[in-house]
């Protein structure tokens, strides 16, 4: 997910040899490979992809994409632009002096501390946009914020001006305890057509279909409304699902939610706006910016809708002033995402992906065909290729009566299935389920981990102490956060961005069995892939705060895999006993780690095993990875090593 380095080079040392701005006659070298070229010429889609035929439920094609796999050339290397490499790309961090070589940086908002005495004010725009992930992917089309207003300067003049475009993951907003946040939204997606959002939208979910007046005119899908997550605030600030506003020029019957209101003390905001008011009386924490618009918010903080919101108060600061806590603190936004594979791909995986409305090659890609778990005409009841439970047959599975009473069509319940055919097609029962295309799904696991904006960065560090502020901003997959030296501490890749040395990009694992000298702890399930070896823990995490800000007392968290309960006669068998640091959803930590007892120029991987979902893991929601090893075969790479 992460890896680092610990090198004895400076900050501004390793900005000037990663900054996008770097003078090519520097004569610095750098230990980012080159960048390979991605094709991104649009071509038409083949025959094989048609988004308006039926989906196969059943059949072997999965209807599930993953990330762009690697081609062979007939010499056996991998193909420039194809697959995805890791730890070729610098981790991201706030300010431009932080910028990496695809250009991208989290920008730190500045506040006008003018226009509301004793407030800081911002005016956040909504924008669409396309921005680089990953070397090995075309720039990938985004939603996200921007800060639109002069920011004071020391001198008291509002001269400071914002980022000329949105980066992912920004403005970061920096507040201290007591001093009001005032907040101009703006919603300035484009209009009409232009304006859907890129990935499929299930229409019969409440709030994505059409409104409740009369006429066909459904709720437009730019909407947007900010919610800050963690914040004490008023109900009129809260960004409930119904107080979202639609960009001026939008021609809807629908222009805001029934919510709306703004804030009674600051001027009317205009069309396609409104205002927000943040008291911040509360201690010290990390909050996050994401978008909670009814119908839509699983999909639109998927698209990037999402920003930080770090809040300070006088504990935390004296504590950093006593060198108590470290000085330098890191952001780690940890998301997982899928993108659209080439066309060829694409259609063996996904066939039924509408590529000229959601994005083609590196756009993001998003589950939208509802697969049953079960088959009633099965003797075992289930569907091979299956991921949900589908209510008219999760109750029985060999009473078909009410299968034939709602066989006429109705969404309701099952329908005849255009794909049947006993000779061509056994495994395709009579009738498939009654659902939408697109259709919503009860969760969403990608199979590429990104932290800042960037899939699989690195990051080098120095011989003392960090703190990190993490996020788990993935919409349903768990982590349990552990660091391992990796397998080796050679360069990874060459040049050329040819593969030297597999192994350190990977954390050295041994069998889950019980062993001399190991933890008694560590897990002797015989979980297929083994568990990491406990010789190779790297520095423990000091978890020092949490949603609610700073710890009564810090913790001390152990490397260890995630472990479970075996115990049959225990009501909660199965479930997750032991674990790392472990963070659901939209949870944060506070986290400080120790370098300094890391020998020089060792190699640490960030490594996640939480089983997706949690706690009944499904092995093929794993992160995935494909790279080429030493033997010249594809090797499955889980999440972080």
């Amino acid at each position: 997910m992460a890896m680092f380095r610990r090198l004895r080079t400076t900050w501004a040392d390793r900005v000037t040899r990663g900054g996008a701005d770097r003078s090519a006659d520097s004569g610095q070298a750098t230990t980012v490979p080159a960048a390979r070229a991605a094709e991104e010429t649009v071509v038409a889609a083949p025959a094989s992809l048609d988004p308006a035929a039926v989906p196969r439920c059943f059949g072997p094609v999965p209807n599930f994409a993953r990330s762009p796999l690697p081609i062979r050339e007939p010499d056996g290397r991998v193909l420039p632009g194809t697959g995805l490499r890791k730890f070729v790309d610098a981790l991201p961090g706030p300010g431009p002096l932080r910028r990496t070589e695809l250009g991208g940086y989290l920008p730190v908002a500045v506040p006008d501390t003018i226009t509301y005495p004793g407030c800081d004010y911002y005016e956040i725009g909504l924008q669409q946009y396309a921005q680089r992930l990953h070397r090995d992917l075309p720039a990938t089309r985004l939603r996200g914020y921007r800060q639109l207003n002069l920011g004071t300067d020391r001198s008291g003049h509002n001269t400071v001006a914002p980022p000329g475009r949105p980066w992912h993951l920004g403005p970061l907003i920096r507040a201290r305890r007591g001093r009001p946040v005032r907040v101009k939204f703006i919603n300035q997606l484009p209009t009409g057509r232009a304006g859907e959002l890129f990935l499929p939208v299930d229409e019969t979910v409440e709030g994505a279909a059409v409104g409740p007046l009369d006429g066909p005119a459904p709720y437009p899908q730019n909407r947007a409304v900010l919610h800050l997550a963690g914040a004490q605030t008023g109900w009129i600030s809260a960004g409930n699902p119904l107080q979202w506003v639609t960009p001026a020029g939008e021609i809807t019957p629908y222009p805001t939610g029934v919510g709306l209101r703004h804030v009674p003390d600051m001027p009317p905001p205009g069309v396609g706006a409104t205002t927000l008011y943040y008291p911040n009386e509360q201690s010290g924490r990390l909050m996050w910016f994401h978008d909670n618009t009814l119908g839509l918010s699983r999909l639109t903080v998927y698209s990037g809708q999402l920003a930080l919101y770090l809040l300070t108060d006088p504990v935390e600061e004296q504590l950093v002033a006593d060198g108590v806590l470290p000085d330098d603190e890191l952001p780690l936004v940890i998301q997982d995402k899928t993108f659209v594979p080439d066309d060829t791909q694409l259609a063996a995986e996904d066939p039924t992906w509408d590529r000229d409305r959601w994005g083609a090659r590196g756009s993001l890609w998003f589950p939208h065909v509802y697969q049953p778990r079960q088959n009633p005409y099965r003797a075992d009841g289930i569907s091979p290729t299956g991921r949900w439970d589908y209510g008219p047959w999760s109750r029985t599975g060999d009473d078909d009566s009410d299968l034939d009473r709602d066989a006429a069509g109705t969404r309701s319940g099952p329908v005849p299935n255009p794909h049947h055919d006993p000779v061509t097609a056994a495994e395709e029962p009579p009738l498939t389920p009654g659902v939408p295309h697109p259709s919503a799904v009860p969760e969403a696991f990608g199979d590429t981990p990104l932290v800042n904006g960037v899939a699989y960065p690195y990051l080098e560090v120095e011989p003392r102490a960090y703190r990190f502020r993490i996020l788990n901003a993935c919409l349903d997959r768990g982590l349990n956060l552990q660091l391992y030296r990796a397998a080796s501490d050679a360069p990874m890749w060459d040049d050329e961005g040819d593969l030297l040395d597999a192994d350190a990009g990977e954390v050295p694992m041994v069998p889950a069995a019980r062993a001399p000298g190991r933890p008694v702890d560590w897990p002797a399930d015989g979980r297929d892939g083994g568990v990491p070896d406990p010789r190779a823990a790297g520095p423990e995490l000091i978890q020092i705060g949490n949603d609610g800000g700073l710890l009564p007392a810090p913790v001390v968290i152990r490397n260890r895999p995630i472990g479970y309960r075996y115990d049959r006669r225990d009501p909660t068998v199965l479930n997750v006993d032991g674990h790392a640091l472990l963070l659901a959803p939209g949870e944060r930590a506070d986290v400080v780690v120790d370098f300094s007892t890391v020998p020089p120029g060792s190699t640490l991987i960030l490594y996640n095993d939480c089983p997706a979902p949690l706690p009944g893991f499904d092995p093929r929601y794993d992160c995935l990875l494909y790279t080429t090893d030493a033997a010249d075969e594809l090797t499955r790479v889980d999440l972080g090593g």
